[in-house]
């Protein structure tokens, strides 16, 4: 399975998360598909960032993404405008793209590589990123490890993120939504190294899609025309 087969996956299956959170909230069945995706961005993320040629400029895209995306975020989960709650997910990966970025350039001083790791951790925590912590731990375990060991260490990633929900309060039906993240490892293991089509275009309907598609869901759920929202 290609990165371009991964992303196409990764995207139906945010999508399908998003349409079931903005028009259908009781059926937990959505949000549990949609949990397989955040993975798969991580792991693309580092795939993408491995083959970059301007690294900056890849960062570049992913805070004027992250940005344009704001607002259409906190319309579709908060129902405002604005809202400091949670964050998008592109800021997420953009975080993890700057702890990669610095894994690498203090390569030989794991102590101040494991010192940037940590303080964009907890700037992940402190501006309310979605699933804080975890973007900065999978795109480090994806970005430099590879078979087995990435595997094992993106489900010991993610079950200690679930560990961390439980204890923090949060109710266990959403717990074990999230757990359904695990279920994005199978589909880690197909990947062949090939990255599949290529084009400015593509690469730009991607990029367009999450603020596009959030939008319209709230757009849609404002006209009132799927239950429960049509009364």
């Amino acid at each position: 399975m290609s990165s371009f087969s991964l992303r196409l996956i990764a995207l139906v299956l945010m999508c399908v998360d998003h349409a079931g959170l903005a028009l259908f909230p009781s059926a937990g069945a959505f949000r549990c598909v949609g949990r397989l995706a955040f993975p798969l961005y991580c792991f693309l993320l580092a795939q993408g960032y491995r083959h970059t040629r301007d690294v900056r400029a890849y960062g570049r895209r992913l805070l004027l993404a992250a940005i344009l995306s704001e607002i259409p975020f906190d319309l579709l989960i908060f129902g405002r405008v604005a809202c400091a709650v949670e964050q998008n997910v592109l800021f997420s990966l953009l975080l993890g793209l700057l702890a990669l970025w610095a894994a690498d350039t203090l390569g030989g001083r794991p102590l101040y590589a494991l010192l940037a790791a940590s303080t964009l951790a907890l700037v992940a925590m402190a501006a309310r990123v979605s699933y804080g912590w975890l973007g900065i731990a999978l795109c480090l375990i994806f970005g430099f490890s590879a078979g087995r060991k990435q595997l094992l260490g993106a489900a010991a990633a993610l079950l200690l993120y679930t560990l961390g929900l439980l204890f923090s309060g949060v109710a266990r039906s959403w717990v074990l939504v999230s757990l359904c993240a695990l279920l994005s490892l199978p589909l880690l293991a197909l990947y062949n190294g090939k990255r599949g089509p290529r084009a400015p275009l593509i690469t730009l309907l991607f990029y367009a899609a999450y603020p596009v598609h959030l939008l319209a869901l709230a757009a849609l759920r404002a006209m009132r025309l799927v239950p429960p929202y049509f009364l």
